[in-house]
């Protein structure tokens, strides 16, 4: 049986009220914050499952923030593999979640589950791009990113480095990252921009979000 040669990650928080998309707390409440966080993931978890049945020699691996496995698994199920995030913050967190996989021998994107256009489409470009550019990057319309993947064999300390002294959370994300991963000399390949959820104004891009309250 062939290994697995790639890698998909999933990065997302265990879901505490108050602590998911809480910019849109003021809109929404904490409870809807908090279901809205919940439907993203099960969206984007819908269309990497898509993706995967077709994918045979990819694997994804769930990367979780503020809380225990067993949390996830009482929220998932135990049909999944959860990693603990490890990290002083978000650029050294994913940092650490991409070499997990690059020194493994695997070519490796990270998502988050802001974004819901996130398709098959998006994750099969982002990996066939690594077969020509060490980096490749989805630019979200905000001035972040909602996917970035690095080919194994890249070297381990450029990786780092990439995420190093970004202003997280920022319009200049993806600037940043762009001019970074140029000044290193590591061929990027840019995705089209497309549009995560993180304000009252971006719901409209998620049509399949319902408040219930």
């Amino acid at each position: 049986m062939p290994s697995l040669q790639k890698l998909v990650i999933l990065f997302t928080r265990v879901p505490y009220p108050g602590r998911c998309k809480s910019r849109l707390i003021p809109a929404l409440g904490a409870r809807g914050a908090l279901q809205l966080h919940q439907q993203l993931v099960l969206h984007i978890l819908s269309a990497i499952g898509a993706f995967l049945s077709e994918r045979h020699q990819v694997s994804l691996s769930i990367f979780f923030h503020g809380g225990s496995r067993q949390q996830m698994q009482q929220w998932l199920g135990n049909g999944y593999n959860y990693q603990q995030q490890l990290g002083c913050d978000l650029g050294e967190r994913m940092a650490t979640a991409l070499l997990h996989g690059i020194q493994d021998g695997r070519d490796t994107v990270l998502i988050g589950s802001d974004c819901p256009d996130i398709d098959r489409s998006v994750l099969d470009n982002s990996l066939n791009s690594l077969t020509k550019a060490a980096i490749v990057i989805g630019p979200a319309h905000d001035g972040g990113y909602y996917l970035i993947g690095i080919a194994a064999g890249t070297d381990p300390d450029l990786c780092r480095q990439l995420f190093e002294n970004i202003h997280w959370g920022s319009n200049r994300v993806f600037s940043q990252t762009i001019n970074r991963a140029e000044s290193l000399g590591l061929k990027t390949h840019i995705l089209e921009t497309l549009h995560d959820i993180d304000t009252e104004d971006d719901l409209r891009h998620f049509h399949h979000y319902s408040n219930s309250e």
